[in-house]
This record gives structure tokens, sequence and C-alpha cells, in this order.
């Protein structure tokens, strides 16, 4: 049976974009990623790879966005709505003691693909971000349950590739980065759920 608190915890996480300076312990940060890599996977291909950032490395790609938000020949290429999205997103990373960058090793797609040879590569490839998401959950859920705030950014996702991987120096596939921290406030925000609208039952 589950328990009572734990659906009580899926259901109060918030997404949080302010946080306060206090560093977080290396073994809470250490459990919260453990939790993410237990999460299921495709073939148990396990395709994610987290690189936490912190200090100047974490400054260091809040800039990167800050600077592609504001250069000139990235504005036809963001565009107004995301270069603001790009500004507020540096913000936060810069504001949390730590930042967890995913990608997505590609682990299933290589090594499964030979035994798939009629499957479309790019189904396979949403098996992967499948996999990877089930992991983010498990991040942000195991965060919540210890007092730490995160939000899941995407629009880190909009920038030229090219970027990443020079930051990065890997050519893996950037999923999401999360900015963990402890909230700078406690508002609970009342979040509407219809379920009637998004679930169907066929008898």
């Amino acid at each position: 049976m589950i328990k009572l608190e734990f659906l009580e915890l899926i259901k109060n996480r918030r997404s949080v974009r302010h946080f306060g300076n206090k560093s977080i312990p290396d073994e809470i940060l250490s459990s919260i990623l453990e939790a993410a890599c237990t999460a299921p996977s495709a073939h148990n291909s396990q395709p994610w790879r987290f690189i936490v950032l912190k200090n100047d490395k974490k400054d260091a790609l809040a800039d990167l966005l800050l600077t592609t938000s504001k250069a000139e020949r990235y504005k036809s290429f963001t565009g107004f709505y995301v270069n603001r999205l790009l500004k507020n997103a540096a913000r936060m990373i810069k504001e949390a003691p730590v930042a967890v960058t995913v990608f997505n090793t590609s682990s299933f797609v290589t090594n499964v693909e030979k035994y798939f040879p009629y499957s479309r590569r790019e189904t396979l490839h949403i098996m992967e971000i499948q996999s990877i998401s089930a992991a983010i959950e498990n991040l942000l859920i195991s965060a919540h349950a210890k007092g730490l705030g995160t939000v899941w950014l995407g629009v880190p996702l909009l920038i030229p590739r090219e970027l990443i991987e020079d930051f990065f120096k890997t050519k893996e596939e950037l999923m999401a980065i999360i900015p963990i921290g402890y909230p700078r406030n406690t508002r609970t925000v009342e979040k509407e759920i219809d379920i009637e609208k998004h679930v169907i039952y066929w008898k």
C-alpha cells in the first residue's frame, strides 16, 4: 500500500525559482542523485549523465545563458521571449547553490539499435527521453522530501547546441538544467488539477 505521506509529497511539490544562500550538505545531494539513478529505464539502459555544478562552474554556465540572451547574432535564433526566459534561468542558476545538468548518453540507441533494424531511430530516442524524464522526476521528488526546492529548466535546450558542447566538452545531448537549493520562502500555491480532463477509462 502506498503511504499517504508519499502521495502528499508528490502533490505538494512545486517549482521553486528563488533560493537562499544556504549550502547543501554533500550527503543530501548524493542521496538525491542516487534516487534519480534508481529510476526505471528502457531495457535498464540508464542513459543519463548528471554533471553537478557549483561555485565558479555554475556561475559560468549562468553567464553563458545570459551572454547568449544578449548577443546580437543569436537574437534571430532565440527570439525575445526565449531571451527573457534565458535571463531568468541564468538568475536562478546563479542564485541556487547547485545546478544539476542532465545529459543523454545515447547508450540505449547505441546498444540496441542493431536489435531493432525496422524501428525508427527517433522512436528509440523517445524511449531514452522517457527514461531520463523518470530520473529527473525522481530527483525533483527526492529533493522536495529533503526540504529543498528545484526547478526543471528546459529553455537552455533552445540555445545553439554547439555552445553547450563547447562548455561541457561533450557531444552528449543536454536534457535539462535543474537549480537546487533551499527555498527563499515556503509559500504553497494550490495546483488545480482536473482529473476528468486528463483521464479516460475504457471498460
